[in-house]
């Protein structure tokens, strides 16, 4: 919160960073990086797919993290943001929770 407050002043049409392109982009994602903490240079591509992971692994639903990350096509995000082993159990253990409680009723 701390990061989209600072460039609050920036924003527009409710973009986080306003409107920009490849370089200004990188440039203030670097400028980020550095206030993180982060030290290893890391492209703009591996931001978009650790992002995107992140978001599925803490349950945002794929068709909006496609759509954050601006794919036409939800194949697109499914190829580029894999599933995490995380996401995975947790997604099983949703299914055999339901499973549990559908067949407690069975006698």
């Amino acid at each position: 919160m701390q990061i989209i407050d600072r460039y609050k002043h920036l924003q527009e049409d409710k973009l986080v960073f306003g409107k920009m392109n490849y370089w200004s982009m990188y440039k203030k994602l670097k400028t980020v990086m550095t206030a993180c903490g982060i030290e290893k240079s890391i492209s703009y591509h591996c931001r978009r797919h650790s992002f995107a992971t992140l978001a599925l692994s803490k349950g945002m639903p794929i068709e909006s993290v496609s759509r954050v990350l601006g794919h036409t096509n939800i194949v697109t995000t499914q190829i580029y943001a894999k599933n995490t082993s995380q996401k995975l159990n947790a997604d099983l253990t949703m299914l055999g929770d339901k499973l549990n409680a559908s067949f407690k009723s069975i006698k």
